[in-house]
C-alpha cells in the first residue's frame, strides 16, 4: 500500500515537470518568433497596399531647387540663413564667390591706367528643413527673389526601394532558423545583406523626414573701377627736365675732376714735352 502511494506521487511530479518546460518551451518560441511575425506582417501589408495602388501611404522623397535674382546677395543670403533657423533645418553647403563678366584697362598717363571690372556676386546654398516644413520655407524663400529664374519641386516615391529592404531584411530574420543547416559563408553573406537593407533604409527615412532644397541667387552685375600700374610703360622710366638738369650738371662736374686729375697725374709728361718744345724753339732760333 505504501510502495503505490509512492509510485503514484513520483508519477504526479514527473507529469507536472514535463508540463512546465513544455509551457517555457512555447512561450520561449513565441518570444523568439514575436520579431519574425512583425516583419512578415510589415512586408505584406506594403505589398497589399502597394498591390492597391493606395497612394496615402506611399512613402516619398521631396526636393527642390530655385534660380532666383536678388537686389543684395548678402541681405538675401542673412534673410534665408533665418527661414532655416525659424524652421528648426538646417545648411549643408553654401559658396558664395564674385564671378568676372568683363575686365578692360584704360592707359591714362605712362605710368597708370583704370582698370573697369564688370562682375557678378552669386551665392550657391543647400538647406535641408523638415519635411513638413518644406511648403512654408518655399513660400517664406520666393518673396526675396526680384526675378524667378527657374524653380523645380520633385517628389521621388521610394516605396518600392523601402519594401525590398524590408524583404532582404524579412529574408535574413526567416533564414536564422536554418543557420545550421547552411555554411557560414552564406550566412554572413545574407547578414551583411540585411545590413546594408537597414543602412539603406535609415538614410531613406532621413531624406523623407528632411527635405533638401537647392538655391542659386545672383544680383545685378556692378563695375568697379581702380587706378593701377600702367603694366605696358612698367619697365619704363624717363625723369623730368629738372632730373635731367641736375644730372647734366653732376655728369659735367664729374668730367672737369676726371680732367683736372688726369693733368696732375700726367705731369711727367706735360714735363717732358714742354722741355722738347723749348729746346726746339731755342736750336732753330
Amino acid at each position: 500500500m505504501n510502495s503505490r502511494i509512492i509510485f503514484s506521487l513520483m508519477l504526479f511530479f514527473l507529469v507536472a515537470c514535463n508540463q512546465g518546460s513544455n509551457n517555457q518551451v512555447d512561450e520561449n518560441g513565441s518570444a523568439g518568433n514575436a520579431g519574425d511575425m512583425a516583419v512578415s506582417d510589415s512586408v505584406e501589408n506594403q505589398i497589399a497596399a502597394l498591390s492597391d495602388g493606395d497612394f496615402v501611404n506611399r512613402k516619398f522623397v521631396r526636393t527642390s531647387a530655385l534660380t532666383f535674382k536678388v537686389d543684395n546677395v548678402q541681405t538675401a543670403t542673412t534673410a534665408i540663413q533665418k527661414i532655416v533657423r525659424e524652421a528648426a533645418g538646417f545648411i549643408v553647403y553654401s559658396k558664395m564667390n564674385s564671378q568676372i563678366n568683363q575686365r578692360a584697362v584704360t592707359e591714362l598717363s605712362r605710368d597708370s591706367a583704370l582698370e573697369s571690372v564688370q562682375y557678378t556676386v552669386q551665392n550657391l546654398l543647400t538647406i535641408r528643413v523638415p519635411t513638413t516644413q518644406f511648403d512654408t520655407v518655399l513660400s517664406k524663400i520666393l518673396p526675396l527673389a526680384n526675378f524667378l529664374d527657374d524653380q523645380t519641386i520633385e517628389l521621388d516615391d521610394v516605396s518600392f526601394q523601402v519594401l525590398s529592404n524590408n524583404m532582404t531584411i524579412h529574408r535574413a530574420v526567416s533564414g536564422s532558423k536554418k543557420k545550421q543547416k547552411e555554411s557560414n559563408l552564406s550566412n554572413a553573406y545574407q547578414q551583411e545583406e540585411a545590413d546594408r537593407a537597414k543602412v539603406d533604409n535609415l538614410s531613406l527615412n532621413d531624406r523623407m523626414k528632411y527635405s533638401d532644397i537647392r538655391l542659386s541667387f545672383s544680383q545685378r552685375s556692378l563695375v568697379k573701377q581702380t587706378v593701377i600700374p600702367n603694366e605696358n610703360h612698367a619697365m619704363e622710366y624717363h625723369p623730368g627736365f629738372g632730373n635731367q638738369l641736375r644730372a647734366a650738371f653732376i655728369d659735367g662736374w664729374l668730367l672737369v675732376e676726371w680732367l683736372f686729375l688726369t693733368i696732375i697725374k700726367s705731369w711727367s709728361m706735360i714735363l717732358v714735352g714742354l722741355t722738347i718744345w723749348f729746346l726746339y724753339r731755342k736750336y732753330r732760333q
